[in-house]
């Protein structure tokens, strides 16, 4: 950023604008605030670009996402051709546009160590502000203008989403910063925050009947409290359950049998729903794929075009998976619109951060370890992620996500200090 450090004041402004639409990207509170912030910024950094020519922008450490990102370009735009709805190929070329904007963005922003730090704790207090909007929701029943909840009284939380499942996919996405985080740091308020938040978190998944959620962070929290938590750490926290869920069984006793049923419901119908593929959310989506992999097959695996997944998604196809036409799976998605070659293009770059994180995780210690560690688990919760709603393609902010991912394979581990928890 040699060419910014000219104008701290104006680059001090940029980082004020840029911080407010971040928020606003994570956190939407009206439908209005979703497409015209984006172009705002989008002139706004165009400009900066203007005033500053000399600002690589593609370089070594994004020139892989910018491949991937400019080839799904050419072959959405290719799709027009054979795609039975040729505006939703057009439509589709916007989304992806605006996924390369955002991406290049704030890759360009995360080349600041401090950016990119300050971006971990960003993570951090927006899962808190994601529970304390979800908590307010089930309190009053009153959503967000976002919410398809909205006026209508209902208990079960949405946050600054449309669906509950989009909440759940990414309260599971970003877990991994609640918890690793007091590690870093070696902030034992922290560490408190976090233990007394994540049981808040697996019961507002269980109220939102998110089960692939629910079993993919149960799973990450046995692996973290088996092998991140020493014995004493292990002993204080089962203490620790033993007392709240006592305090609140005696105190809140009503309560507490109305969550033990509706647990108790969502984990025997996890066995029974093998009988019925109508009533099976699970087996639904695993009929999903199947349908995914023959409308590849049908379509040569060239896909069928751009958005055309759904209009494809007709005749027995709608029958055998319940009415539903959503693909409910990123990477199924990805292979029907687009065929092999859009799914083994993100593959390839989605293995790439993966064993990029690995070998910087096996190869660094302290907090280090910790920081890479929290990367890579967050990275492979994003399979489960994005299998939660029926799609997670107009959720732009995953790409300054990937964004910070792609940033961390190519940021010293020293410039990411200083931390205490080492």
């Amino acid at each position: 950023m040699t060419a910014t450090a000219k104008k701290p004041l104006l680059w001090q402004i940029m980082l004020l604008i840029l911080g407010l639409y971040t928020l606003l990207e994570f956190y939407t509170i009206t439908d209005a605030l979703v497409v015209i912030p984006h172009y705002l910024v989008l002139a706004l950094c165009l400009g900066w670009f203007f005033i500053y020519p000399e600002t690589p922008l593609i370089q070594p450490r994004n020139i892989l996402p910018f491949l991937f990102l400019a080839g799904w370009t050419i072959l959405n735009l290719a799709s027009y051709i054979w795609a039975m709805d040729k505006t939703l190929v057009l439509s589709y070329a916007a989304w992806i546009l605006r996924y390369m904007f955002l991406f290049f963005i704030y890759d360009k922003l995360f080349e600041d160590p401090e950016l990119l730090r300050r971006f971990h704790w960003f993570l951090f207090l927006l899962v808190l502000l994601y529970v304390g909007t979800a908590l307010l929701e089930m309190l009053t029943c009153k959503h967000l203008p976002v919410s398809r909840h909205y006026g209508s009284g209902f208990f079960v939380p949405s946050g600054p989403f449309y669906n509950e499942n989009n909440l759940a996919s990414y309260l599971l996405l970003f877990s991994p910063f609640l918890l690793f985080m007091p590690q870093i740091y070696g902030k034992r308020w922290l560490a408190l925050l976090s233990a007394l938040v994540m049981p808040v978190i697996m019961v507002i998944m269980v109220i939102q009947g998110a089960r692939i959620a629910m079993l993919a962070l149960g799973a990450f929290l046995a692996y973290f409290v088996i092998v991140q938590t020493t014995w004493k750490t292990k002993l204080v926290l089962l203490l620790a359950a033993v007392l709240l869920a006592g305090g609140i069984y005696v105190r809140y006793n009503r309560e507490a049998r109305l969550l033990y049923q509706v647990l108790d419901y969502q984990t025997s119908t996890l066995g029974s729903e093998r009988k019925s593929i109508y009533m099976s959310s699970i087996q639904i989506r695993v009929q999903l794929i199947k349908e995914s992999i023959d409308m590849a097959t049908r379509s040569g695996f060239i896909g069928v075009g751009g958005g055309n997944y759904e209009p494809n998604m007709q005749g027995d196809a709608i029958y055998r998976t319940a009415g539903i036409t959503n693909a409910h799976n990123y990477f199924m998605e990805l292979l029907g619109n687009w065929g092999l070659p859009g799914l083994l293009g993100f593959l390839c770059l989605y293995s790439y951060w993966l064993a990029g994180l690995w070998k910087l995780y096996r190869k660094s210690t302290g907090a280090d370890r910790q920081r890479y560690l929290m990367y890579l688990i967050s990275l492979l919760l994003f399979v489960p992620s994005s299998s939660v709603p029926s799609s997670i393609r107009w959720d732009y902010f995953v790409w300054i996500y990937f964004a910070a991912v792609n940033s961390v394979l190519h940021t010293r581990p020293r410039q990411l200090a200083p931390e205490v928890g080492q």
